[in-house]
C-alpha cells in the first residue's frame, strides 16, 4: 500500500493499516490520555473515606459475610447518609508456629502496628496474650474514665499500675454469646475488645462497643 493513495479507493482492511501505520502514535497516546482520565475519576467516585476502623485477631472468620458486617458497622454508626465515609473491618490470622502457639506473622504484625501509629485503628478485638502485651505499653484506652460504658456485668481486664499505665479497666473479655461475632464465624471466645487509645473518632468506638455488646 502507498501512502498517497486515496482513501476511496482502499478496501476496508487497507484502510485500517493506513490508519494505524500513520497514526499509531496518536492512538496509542490517545489511549493512555483516557485510562489515566478514567482511572483518575473512578478512583475520585470510589475513594471511601474511612472513619472507624475494627480490626480483628483471631485463627478463623467467614470472609465472605465480612464486607457485609463491614457495610452493617458502618450503618449502625454513621446512618445512611454518609456520603463517602465509611467503617473498616479488618481481619488478621493467627497461625499456629512449630511451638504450637497461635502468633501474627511477620507482615500482619508490621501493618497492624503501622496503622496503630497512624491513629487508624479505633477498636480491636484480640486474644489475651496480645492483648496483656500491648495493654503493658500503653496502647489502650482506660475504660474507667468512660462514662457512656456501663460495664456492670462484664467480665475486664484490669492492669496494675506501672510505667506506661494507670491502674484500671482496659479490655471487655468477649465470653457471652454475640450475635454479631457469631454471624461472620469469628472464633471471640478467650478474645478481649479494647479501645486503641491514640485512635480518633472516640465517640464511634464507644458508640460501637455499646452497640457490638448490646450495652444498655
Amino acid at each position: 500500500m502507498k501512502p498517497n493513495k486515496w482513501m476511496k479507493d482502499m478496501t476496508f482492511k487497507e484502510k485500517v493499516e493506513y490508519i494505524w501505520d500513520y497514526y499509531k502514535i496518536h492512538i496509542i497516546v490517545g489511549v493512555v490520555v483516557i485510562a489515566i482520565i478514567a482511572s483518575f475519576v473512578n478512583s475520585i467516585i470510589n475513594n471511601k473515606d474511612y472513619v472507624f476502623d475494627f480490626s480483628l485477631i483471631g485463627t478463623s472468620i467467614n470472609f465472605d459475610k465480612e464486607m457485609s458486617f463491614q457495610s452493617t458497622v458502618t450503618r449502625e454508626l454513621l446512618g445512611t447518609d454518609k456520603g463517602k465515609k465509611q467503617a473498616l473491618v479488618e481481619f488478621y490470622m493467627l497461625t499456629k508456629g512449630s511451638d504450637g502457639k497461635y502468633k501474627l506473622d511477620p507482615t500482619s504484625v508490621q501493618k497492624l502496628m503501622v496503622k496503630i501509629s497512624a491513629q487508624e485503628v479505633n477498636i480491636i478485638a484480640l486474644d489475651k496474650d496480645n492483648f496483656n502485651a500491648l495493654a503493658k505499653q500503653g496502647a489502650f484506652m482506660n475504660l474507667d474514665s468512660i462514662k457512656e460504658l456501663d460495664l456492670s456485668g462484664f467480665k475486664t481486664e484490669r492492669l496494675p499500675s506501672s510505667k506506661d499505665v494507670k491502674a484500671g479497666t482496659y479490655g471487655i473479655d468477649l465470653n457471652k454469646k454475640n450475635k454479631y461475632l457469631d454471624e461472620i464465624g469469628y472464633d471471640y471466645h478467650d478474645k478481649v475488645i479494647a479501645i486503641v487509645s491514640n485512635s480518633q473518632n472516640k465517640d464511634l468506638s464507644i458508640k460501637f462497643l455499646k452497640w457490638i455488646l448490646d450495652m444498655k
